[in-house]
């Protein structure tokens, strides 16, 4: 080609990492190829790992990976900022006063909370979608605990210490499993035995069951080992309304609490374009079969962002982690086919097996239908999850953070 090829990414979270991940194997030292990538931050967070920083397992720093450090060596131009708006017509996209020229855009902005209207719920609760989240959730806990070691009012103590999670999905559960260890194995070396006593874990699932995206056997099983460790797992409970000190349940029930975690569901970040493009009315851009946004052949989307049907049904792959890691070698794969004019591949999704932990010692996980449970299991979800890292150096340092707290308590100092 006389002129370079221009690839933008929008988003530096799995998919955008990822998809770039990728695009290394096929653009590596090429000159016909210029990519872009537009982040609101400038580093890759590892956010299944948010909840062991909020619960004081993970230094916040070891979690995070500067993009031009890691994958500096991939692109030529970041900017740091949030994607305005995509102009289809004269492909570009707008960020912080700038325009980003391309001839295949990648959609993989992300996702934030979802606090579904629900009066109160994003003014009084603490979400967990960025390390700042996860700080002010450490620093909250920490200042509660803090506080009511000198409060000699019992009912209002209690108050104090009763800590409510709401959303029973994958982050919900490890969550309320890490705040339990938190709570019972390293606040107990530096706190009386009756405030500890007096701390209460709640956490409250709409649906029915717990983890709705896993197998009966793995909701289970589960909730037996929440049950077990004097977590209240609260199913068919909707929350109505939050207030500063309290929340009300849709069957007219108040609690009063002082902390409440959401972690009930997430939105895609949406993208604004310059005309009418396919979504879900989630907000999700609707996918053809090769990821490509549908009528327009240089648009791809994945992660978050993309409603890829499942055969010829209704149902759209999950936002998950696993599935934005194979969307990215996909889309990485198809631009690079349609770079040399090549027939494109569709995408077909596998799933490998779920897994997730419940606490210090103690994880499940499932792969063919079969059912894992206990120390081994737990061994094998972290040495998973720490071949998710880019850089050997954040590996060493997790690793280093999980070696620790297997021999002393947990950091309880306010960030």
């Amino acid at each position: 080609m006389s002129q370079k090829t221009r690839i933008v990414i929008i988003g530096n979270g799995f998919g955008g990492v990822y998809t770039l991940r990728n695009f290394h194997k096929f653009f590596h030292r090429r000159k016909d190829v210029h990519l872009t990538m537009i982040g609101e931050k400038n580093y890759f967070l590892f956010t299944p790992l948010l909840h062991e920083v909020a619960t004081g397992s993970i230094n916040p720093e070891n979690i995070i990976e500067p993009i031009r450090e890691v994958l500096g060596c991939c692109i030529d131009q970041f900017y740091l900022g949030k994607a305005e708006k995509v102009n289809i017509e004269d492909k570009t996209v707008s960020v912080g006063g700038c325009v980003a020229p391309y001839d295949f855009l990648v959609v993989a902005s992300g996702a934030e909370t979802n606090f579904y209207n629900i009066p109160g719920a994003k003014e009084y609760s603490l979400a967990l979608k960025s390390i700042e989240d996860a700080i002010k959730i450490k620093n909250h806990i920490i200042s509660q605990m803090e506080r009511a070691s000198y409060t000699k009012d019992s009912i209002l103590r209690k108050k104090m210490l009763s800590f409510v999670i709401v959303g029973g999905g994958p982050t919900g559960v490890e969550l309320a499993t890490e705040l339990y260890e938190l709570i019972k194995n390293s606040f107990s070396h530096y706190y009386k035995k009756e405030l500890i006593e007096d701390a209460f874990i709640s956490l409250i699932q709409k649906d029915k069951e717990l983890l709705p995206q896993f197998s009966p056997k793995v909701r289970g099983k589960s909730l037996e080992v929440l049950t077990k460790k004097g977590i209240n797992v609260m199913l068919g409970t909707e929350v109505v309304e939050v207030g500063a000190s309290h929340l009300s349940l849709g069957s007219g029930k108040r609690i009063e609490t002082e902390s409440i975690f959401w972690v009930a569901g997430i939105k895609p970040k949406e993208i604004n374009f310059d005309q009418e493009v396919s979504k879900l009315k989630d907000g999700r851009l609707i996918v053809n079969k090769y990821l490509e946004l549908e009528g327009h052949k240089d648009i791809f989307a994945l992660g978050d962002n993309a409603a890829f049907r499942v055969g010829e049904t209704d149902n759209f792959l999950p936002g998950l982690a696993q599935v934005a890691e194979k969307e990215a070698v996909s889309v990485a794969e198809n631009i690079y086919l349609s770079v040399r004019n090549k027939e494109l591949k569709p995408f077909k999704y596998r799933h490998t097996g779920s897994m997730i932990s419940l606490g210090q010692w103690m994880a499940i996980g499932e792969v063919s239908g079969f059912v894992f449970l206990g120390r081994i299991t737990w061994w094998i979800w972290r040495t998973l999850y720490l071949s998710k890292f880019i850089s050997s150096r954040k590996k060493i340092k997790v690793a280093i953070d999980w070696t620790i707290n297997l021999f002393s308590p947990r950091d309880i100092s306010e960030l």
